[in-house]
């Protein structure tokens, strides 16, 4: 899978786009690594207050069809090993944004 593709337009790329995407090359790889990043030595997380309450409550409804394009999504990002599951007992917001082609883009708040 390829991560950067210049634009397929009539118009030319802007000189300076052109010379800025040839001086940073190495930072669009060919394909997607297939396993996460290694473990760094400082680990962030959020401390929690001993017996609160989580807000865990969903912001908005969302559909049938919703639900099951997000999980289809996620189940495809956990078998490419680009995710994992988290074990935090919080919940994460997911909203499902059209895209030109009429698929569908996860984006992610966490």
């Amino acid at each position: 899978m390829i991560l950067f593709t210049p634009p397929q337009t009539e118009t030319p790329l802007h000189p300076l786009a052109s010379q800025l995407l040839q001086e940073f090359s190495h930072a669009f790889p060919k394909e997607i690594p297939s396993d996460l990043p290694p473990q760094r030595s400082t680990q962030h997380h959020i401390d929690l207050i001993p017996r609160a309450i989580l807000p865990n409550k969903l912001p908005y409804r969302m559909s049938p069809k919703d639900t099951l394009e997000i999980q289809r999504q996620v189940e495809e990002l956990i078998f490419k090993g680009l995710v994992r599951e988290s074990l935090s007992p919080c919940t994460v917001l997911a909203l499902l944004v059209p895209k030109k082609d009429g698929s569908m883009r996860m984006c992610v708040d966490s």
